[in-house]
């Protein structure tokens, strides 16, 4: 089929916005799940699964020297840390200076956190418990 200047050009005039409203469509469904991803990983919750990135047993030297490495470690894998003595969180074995992230409302979310940061921290795993606080 042969089609004119003028043809062509109403077809294109159809066809390109359609085009182009798709793909600012699709940009803005993967800028909003970014932003989502991004306010469920901080979210703030004292009680649920927390992903936990290290722990050292109390007193132990090791602690006051890990922080820096968890907080670098952390923040190559995008996500940001806290520590507190493991005695504070219900569900914790007490004794423990531990690294976490979360708390997150599911169980999936915070495996999915943890399976996106095993290359920061090979040996985090995912458990439950309450954040009591100071």
């Amino acid at each position: 089929m042969h089609m004119n200047a003028t043809g062509f050009l109403e077809q294109w005039s159809k066809t390109v916005p359609t085009f182009f409203l798709r793909f600012a469509r699709v940009l803005l469904a993967v800028a909003m799940t970014v932003s989502c991803t991004k306010l469920a990983s901080s979210e703030q919750l004292n009680s649920g699964w927390w992903v936990v990135v290290a722990s050292f047993p109390e007193p132990d030297e090791r602690s006051a020297h890990a922080y820096d490495w968890v907080k670098a470690a952390a923040a190559s894998c995008g996500v940001r840390t806290f520590n507190d003595f493991s005695a504070k969180f219900l569900g914790f074995q007490p004794g423990y200076n531990v690294f976490v992230v979360g708390a997150f409302a599911s169980r999936r979310r915070a495996d999915g956190v943890k399976n996106s940061i095993e290359k920061c921290f090979p040996g985090a795993y995912v458990k439950y418990g309450k954040y009591l606080g100071e």
